[in-house]
């Protein structure tokens, strides 16, 4: 990794002033003729998402912070749930995200409480599919925007940043010291003034990327893949993926010989890549790069100023620790001791990064500094669960619970934990109390009726699942879950008519989806129907290899008097997984051993 400065310029001189209409933690740096006035945003790094809790009309709401997005939104069931009045967006309007059309309306929000006031009258879209982490929404640039904006990731902080002064000229990275600066100015070629949008290099060829805190990693389009010289032969598919717009991608994994921002320039790290055509930018600098610079977006300038922290900038990078210059960093100062809130949010975000031993560092402290925060034992609850350390995040688990019984987000974690355990009695206590409390259109009830699905539970995991399908009709999750009710009729032999409507749903709204494919497979072979449960198969086989697909097209050729075809599957899917047979068994599937038989018993 190598970093040449750009524009160099020092602290020694520079005081730092408090704004009596800022935060109370939020500091004005000032030199020359140049002071920034700040004000903090705390923000949360939760299972791969930064999230900022909101006050809407009084209430506390968990809110993804996604500086890709243009407009702050709310998810339909939040903004049911806070009795908001929506109405359709003026004709012609259109809301689109990295895998196709957002179907959103617009709702208003009468006070937010945001930096210690309230801004009143403030517009949200509402809809898009619900999130991970907790989060009810998103912070959009509407907000993000209103000045410059600082991105302090790694200690779990934005900063609203208004310069004030003549500060055209200024270098606005006041905490660089000595470190080298980054400074690349904003592409305004998509028309749009508060995009974070700016020029990289990939493999020497020119790209747009957007810095985006909404993308949990930094991704790029198979169309820029290809236009830097990536051969498609040499990406590993990976699945499928989506985002808060309808539709999905397929996803892969390539390594970048040369990615460059400005002087900086990173050898050899894998990103994500999507097939998706609807976005109009190369590239998406997700929170990994956040995590490792300390950005500050000037919009005044026209300009990014970016530091390096001083760790791996991606998390799949190939380059070890021990091979960067520090010398290169601005290394972050330490924290208060006894702020527990900001050592956990620090702790947080190291999470993130994979740096686990920072991370249980910062988070023992502040679990002993407060020992009443519920969301510090969580929190450190997730570092156990990442360490695998199953009894110590168990632990913390009840200790969190103990403290606040009403984190949806623990107990759904507990209730897992505690099944891996074999503590059936215990898990299934917490999905009964989520059960009771949560609302009908909660998205948990998915994962809910997944868990019990493996006691199994067949009642009460349909009951989970027809919840959630019956609430979230055009959620990009919903082809998903139709497949996994599609899967547990088939598996038990119940309502397979309804089932098979379900399958056949699935792969209707995610045609490149293989397991929907292999779901409808068995189904027809629960229905007797070999020649369509075959079809079914082989459309899954094109998508991707599998065991259980080629087991099922070979129970499906022994049924249709094609032995020869019918054993050759079935050997390939031995080869593949030599415990298919087993396997098969255990999912209730009984009628296959007696038509696998003969090749058991020739083997």
């Amino acid at each position: 990794m190598s970093r040449r400065s750009s524009r160099p310029w020092r602290t020694a001189a520079a005081a730092l002033l408090l704004s009596a209409s800022a935060a109370a933690s939020a500091q004005t740096p000032a030199w020359a003729s140049c002071q920034i006035v700040q004000a903090e945003i705390p923000v949360r790094i939760l299972d791969g998402r930064p999230i900022a809790t909101l006050k809407l009309n009084g209430t506390a709401v968990p809110l993804l912070v996604d500086s890709g997005a243009f407009m702050s939104i709310l998810s339909a069931s939040a903004a049911q749930q806070l009795k908001l009045a929506t109405t359709a967006l003026p004709a012609g309007s259109r809301v689109e995200g990295i895998t196709g059309k957002i179907d959103v309306r617009s709702t208003r929000v009468e006070k937010v409480g945001l930096l210690g006031t309230e801004l009143e009258n403030v517009e949200f879209l509402v809809g898009g599919n619900e999130l991970n982490a907790g989060a009810r929404g998103v912070v959009g640039r509407n907000l993000l925007g209103w000045g410059d904006t600082e991105y302090d990731l790694a200690h779990g902080v934005v900063r609203l940043s208004f310069p004030k002064g003549y500060c055209e000229k200024t270098n606005l990275a006041y905490w660089a010291g000595e470190a080298p600066v980054i400074v690349v100015p904003l592409d305004r070629s998509q028309g749009d003034d508060t995009q974070i949008g700016i020029s990289v290099g990939i493999n020497g060829v020119r790209a747009l990327a957007v810095m985006d805190t909404g993308a949990a990693t930094t991704w790029m389009t198979l169309r820029a893949a290809r236009r830097a010289g990536m051969d498609e032969r040499s990406l590993l598919p990976v699945g499928r993926s989506g985002g808060i717009g309808e539709g999905r991608e397929n996803v892969f994994l390539g390594t970048v010989g040369l990615f460059e921002i400005g002087g900086e320039k990173i050898a050899n790290s894998e990103f994500v890549i999507g097939d998706s055509e609807y976005s109009k930018r190369d590239m998406l600098l997700g929170l990994d790069y956040f995590l490792s610079h300390r950005i500050y977006v000037s919009r005044l300038q026209g300009q990014v100023y970016i530091t390096w922290n001083g760790g791996p900038v991606f998390v799949k990078g190939r380059v070890q620790p021990g091979e960067y210059d520090l010398r290169l960093a601005a290394l972050p100062k330490d924290l208060l001791h006894d702020d527990a809130d900001a050592l956990a949010r620090r702790g947080a975000a190291a999470l993130a990064a994979g740096n686990f031993p920072a991370a249980l560092a910062d988070l023992n402290r502040a679990c002993e500094l407060a020992p009443g925060a519920a969301d510090h034992f969580f929190a450190r609850a997730r570092v156990h669960r990442a360490m695998r350390a199953r009894q110590a995040e168990l632990t913390d688990l009840d200790e969190t619970l103990r403290l606040d019984s009403g984190l949806a987000l623990a107990r759904i974690r507990r209730a897992w934990l505690r099944e891996a355990l074999d503590d059936r009695r215990g898990a299934q206590a917490d999905l009964e109390h989520l059960d009771a409390v949560l609302p009908p259109s909660a998205h948990l009830r998915s994962e809910m009726g997944n868990l019990y699905s493996r006691f199994p539970q067949v009642p009460q995991a349909l009951r989970q699942l027809d919840l959630w399908v019956g609430t979230h009709p055009k959620d990009a999750e919903l082809a998903g879950v139709l497949n996994s009710r599609c899967w547990l009729r088939a598996r038990v032999a119940i309502d397979l008519p309804l089932a098979l409507e379900d399958c056949k749903e699935a792969v209707k709204r995610d045609e490149g989806a293989a397991h929907h494919r292999d779901s409808l497979g068995w189904t027809y072979l629960r229905l007797g129907d070999a020649a369509r449960a075959k079809s079914a198969f082989d459309g899954a086989l094109k998508l991707q290899e599998s065991a259980f697909s080629l087991y099922g097209r070979g129970l499906s050729n022994l049924r249709l008097n094609d032995a020869a075809a019918g054993e050759r599957d079935l050997a390939a899917a031995r080869k593949l997984d030599p415990r298919i047979d087993a396997d098969v068994l255990k999912e209730g599937f009984e009628f296959a051993e007696a038509l696998a038989r003969p090749k058991v018993a020739g083997s």
